[in-house]
């Protein structure tokens, strides 16, 4: 029993030593001042080369649509949504209530009251959407098909 609460703690420090080995900053880097703050890391590069695999090739595509549809919809109802739960929270506050909970009262009483409007204008974007992710699928079927034969 001794020897294995022993050996367990030897292991729980050898982890966290690793651990902090890796994370820890080099000796030799100047410390950040609070005044300056650390430059953001780069993103990793992508591959530059267009991949010629049609499965990889639709799946950018998808990927592009699907951006595409998001950056067209957020927008959609957030104005109106926001509005009131701004007014709600305002409101909450000075009667003395959650104002968290008025917030998320007028999300949902907003959505409910704007569902009809909401629903008309996403059926432009979503038609988008759609038809560029089919239009994918049918481009890798046809790829898949010619590179078989």
């Amino acid at each position: 029993m001794k020897n294995s609460v022993v050996a367990a703690a030897v292991l729980l420090a050898l982890m966290v030593g690793v651990a902090h080995a890796q994370t820890a900053a080099p000796a030799t880097a100047p410390a950040a001042t609070p005044a300056k703050a650390a430059p953001a890391k780069a993103a990793p590069a992508k591959a530059t080369a267009a991949s010629t695999d049609p499965v990889v090739v639709m799946r950018a595509e998808q990927r592009a649509a699907r951006t595409a549809f998001t950056d067209a919809t957020r927008p959609i109802r957030a104005a109106t949504v926001k509005a009131a739960e701004h007014e709600a929270m305002a409101d909450a506050k000075t009667a003395g209530k959650d104002p968290l909970l008025a917030r998320r009262s007028a999300n949902r009483a907003t959505m409910a009251a704007t569902r009809v409007d909401f629903e008309a204008r996403m059926k432009g974007p979503t038609a988008t959407r759609d038809a560029a992710l089919a239009a994918a699928t049918a481009k890798r079927n046809a790829a898949s098909k010619q590179a078989s034969t």
